[in-house]
């Protein structure tokens, strides 16, 4: 597209040629069908008024004797003067002029059976020659004259200007052209400049809209839309590198305090050398957690989350997750209401990091021996939920549109347990349903717990259905 406005002005003089060029041609097909339609009717005319004439003098031989005796000069004058621009000639059988209308006199005048046009001097002729043994007894031949000079001159002043207004349309078309074409252009333009002034500093810039909905408003639409997703994504992506940075950070100046400790203590105190050795082991394993999460997500923003998918029971596997929560967490109850049975076509080892991500938050906000509901149901023939609810502190209404953010996490609202986490949890649940087309959602009050909803579409991804 660069390109294309960057030659702008060769472009929009090519068009233009192309506007004149096809306007030209439009002209010139115009001017030809003008000119051929008044020639053929000229024409027509002209042999009309001829035939015309001659069958009406012809009609009046009957009866007069021999035609070439019977007509004179002034006989003749008297009827070219009754007949417009027509005038008549009679030859014996020899060709000789026997009479003739003095407008006639000295012109070399062919003899032929059809009409003829000729020259001769400055004026344009019609002819018609009649042999009169075809009508009565006679040898000799009537002509039929008519001037044609102010038809034709007609017709050769009307190719003039025709060829001048062609001419003048031509330039017209080059000059109204070249600014619609400019005018046209001009919006592309703009798109190419804010195109070229905008960096990944200043994506908040976007085009004027404005003006018929037509195809420069869709292309500058569309445009507003790609600099939408891109600030999205940048913003994002600062975001996400901001939040990392500021996630490891922390491990990080664990290790590097217990390697100090080492470095001072550790070869003269074995409990000191034991404490720091444990504690990096620990933060080493948060900090592999964090990565192979921070993995996930960014696989997931590229679309490139693995699938190794199967056909699964969705009850058997959170009995199974249910089973692993009671072996560690035996002071809180965990009870699972199954109302439906649900057989689903997905990744299991996905779904089982969705469930632990659920259940190991629900575990670190519910109170001693408190109590964890899971429910699963159908919501009509093509859609199931399931739900995890806790009896916790519950979540602020500040703090709820933000829970499934990245590295967000509702401190002001919620006690946690030992391992604080890193706040991916939730943002990798999300991510998780959103890849089978599902929907997550929470409910909260502060006080009276946190309820987790995830829907999924079950029809579209079970192949038994």
């Amino acid at each position: 597209m660069f390109d294309f406005v960057n030659k702008k002005s060769k472009i929009s003089w090519k068009i233009t040629i192309l506007y004149a060029f096809m306007f030209m041609m439009l002209i010139f097909l115009i001017n030809l069908s003008i000119y051929f339609f008044l020639s053929s009717f000229i024409d027509d005319n002209i042999k009309k008024s001829i035939n015309n004439t001659t069958e009406l003098v012809l009609s009046q031989f009957s009866g007069i004797g021999d035609p070439v005796n019977f007509f004179d000069t002034d006989l003749l004058q008297q009827i070219s003067r009754s007949e417009e621009n027509i005038f008549f000639r009679v030859l014996d059988k020899d060709g000789k002029v026997n009479a003739q209308s003095k407008y006639l006199e000295e012109m070399d005048i062919p003899i032929g059976v059809e009409i003829e046009e000729f020259r001769t001097g400055s004026k344009i002729l019609a002819v018609k020659t009649i042999p009169m043994n075809n009508f009565v007894f006679s040898r000799g031949y009537l002509q039929v004259v008519r001037d044609i000079t102010f038809e034709k001159n007609f017709l050769d002043f009307l190719i003039i200007v025709l060829t001048i207004a062609a001419g003048i349309g031509a330039l017209i078309s080059v000059f109204l052209g070249y600014f619609t074409t400019k005018k046209m252009l001009s919006p592309i333009n703009k798109v190419t400049e804010t195109a070229r002034e905008i960096s990944s500093s200043d994506l908040g810039r976007r085009l004027e809209v404005s003006g018929p909905d037509d195809e420069l408003k869709k292309l500058a639409l569309t445009f507003n839309s790609m600099l939408d997703r891109l600030e999205k994504s940048f913003k994002r992506q600062k975001q996400f590198v901001s939040d990392a940075s500021h996630e490891l950070r922390t491990p990080i100046s664990v290790i590097k305090g217990y390697v100090d400790l080492l470095d001072r203590w550790g070869k003269e105190k074995e409990d000191v050398r034991d404490e720091a050795i444990e504690a990096i082991k620990k933060e080493t394993v948060n900090m592999k957690q964090l990565m192979e999460n921070l993995l996930l997500l960014a696989r997931g923003d590229d679309s490139e989350l693995k699938k190794e998918e199967e056909m699964f029971n969705f009850n058997e596997l959170i009995k199974e997750i249910i089973k692993e929560f009671e072996l560690m967490e035996k002071n809180i109850k965990l009870k699972f209401a199954e109302e439906a049975e649900i057989k689903f076509f997905g990744d299991q080892n996905l779904f089982k990091q969705l469930l632990r991500i659920f259940l190991d938050n629900a575990v670190k906000f519910t109170s001693q021996k408190g109590e964890i509901e899971i429910r699963i149901d159908r919501i009509d023939s093509d859609n199931f939920y399931f739900s995890i609810a806790d009896d916790g502190p519950g979540i602020s209404t500040e703090d709820l549109p933000f829970v499934f953010d990245r590295f967000y996490q509702a401190d002001k609202s919620r006690t946690r347990k030992e391992n604080e986490g890193s706040g991916l949890g939730l943002a990798i649940a999300q991510q998780i349903v959103e890849s089978y087309s599902g929907d997550i959602d929470v409910e909260s009050e502060v006080g009276k717990g946190t309820k987790f909803f995830v829907h999924l579409p079950a029809a579209k991804n079970n192949k038994s259905s």
